[in-house]
């Protein structure tokens, strides 16, 4: 990676990482490993319990470390990391993700012939030996397989993501102290026609999570803030919400459908889901049981709390 004394990478890759002590040396390493590492920096945002800052600092001094006291959620991580960061490129990835050793020289390619402010790549199952892991993987991951042909998209996961500057300094920052932050971002740029931008060639593996107790509260986490950002986002009446509540136990057969149709032409994928049903079908469940929740819960903010929470935003990202 570029080092410090470099004015002006070309790119800034944001990693936010929490508890991420047993991932991020492999994910680091693969960044060092980039073929158009010269032209880049990393900055790590850790809010940490586990040792991650000090692996971070003690084996990868050319890393940029911002080291948090407190639990950041992964939008506030990426606000904080991009106020520091320093090129006009931005590229996200997470800290159980290991790139492609091409990933960032594609990228700045893709940036450089295409005008598009958001472009993401495919995400392969970083740990295919685990059956829980593959549940994870299709669950949350599916939809932007390497299989899957290049073309727009409604939104792609921060963990193989990139970005131009202007477009977060004209939409973002990251909503903060939830998840599905990037969600929202993203809504907000395809209302203005920017559709996210989905290119195969860009690659990282995903180690997912391997025990079903953590896959199903990560799962009832996730759907709560969801349904708790779409109900904001969408300015959900009452009634609609109360719908949207009566309509959840139907998500989980509805979702199973929708991969089993995205694995049906490949025998390989086919038996993975088959194997993994059982883990998927509980994490299904428990997302469902999330939206629910976070559409019961959900108030509408006032508008000075709204007010307040956006300059927040702003500054979090500014330093």
């Amino acid at each position: 990676m570029a080092s410090s004394s470099r004015t002006f990478p070309a790119v800034s890759v944001i990693v936010p990482s929490y508890n991420a002590a047993a991932t991020i040396e492999r994910c680091l390493r693969a960044l060092e490993a980039q073929t158009a590492a010269s032209e880049g920096e990393v900055v790590v945002v850790d809010s940490s319990s586990d040792g991650t800052a000090e692996i971070v600092a003690r084996r990868f001094p050319w890393v940029r470390l911002i080291a948090c006291p407190t639990r950041r959620f992964p939008g506030d991580a990426r606000n904080l990391g991009i106020g520091r960061a320093r090129a006009d490129l931005l590229a996200f990835t997470d800290a159980d993700c290991i790139a492609e050793r091409h990933w960032l020289e594609t990228i700045i390619m893709a940036h450089r012939v295409r005008r598009d402010p958001l472009i993401g790549g495919a995400i392969e199952n970083g740990n295919p030996e685990s059956r829980v892991g593959w549940a994870a993987y299709l669950l949350e991951l599916s939809q932007w397989m390497p299989s899957r042909r290049g073309g727009r998209m409604a939104e792609i996961p921060t963990g193989c993501l990139s970005l131009k500057r202007w477009a977060y300094e004209r939409y973002g920052p990251f909503v903060e102290g939830t998840y599905s932050s990037d969600t929202a971002f993203q809504w907000r740029l395809v209302r203005d026609g920017h559709e996210p931008l989905f290119d195969p060639a860009i690659r990282v593996a995903h180690v997912n999570i391997d025990r079903a107790g953590e896959l199903a509260r990560r799962k009832l986490r996730h759907g709560r803030d969801f349904a708790r950002l779409r109900a904001r986002a969408a300015e959900f009446s009452v009634a609609r919400r109360v719908a949207f509540t009566a309509l959840a136990p139907a998500l989980p057969p509805l979702l199973w459908a929708r991969i089993a149709r995205r694995v049906a032409r490949d025998r390989e994928l086919r038996g993975r889901l088959a194997r993994s049903t059982p883990a998927l079908l509980l994490g299904l469940c428990a997302w469902s049981a999330g939206e629910a929740l976070g559409y019961l819960s959900f108030t509408t903010p006032g508008r000075a709390g709204s007010r307040r929470r956006s300059r927040a935003g702003r500054r979090a990202a500014r330093r």
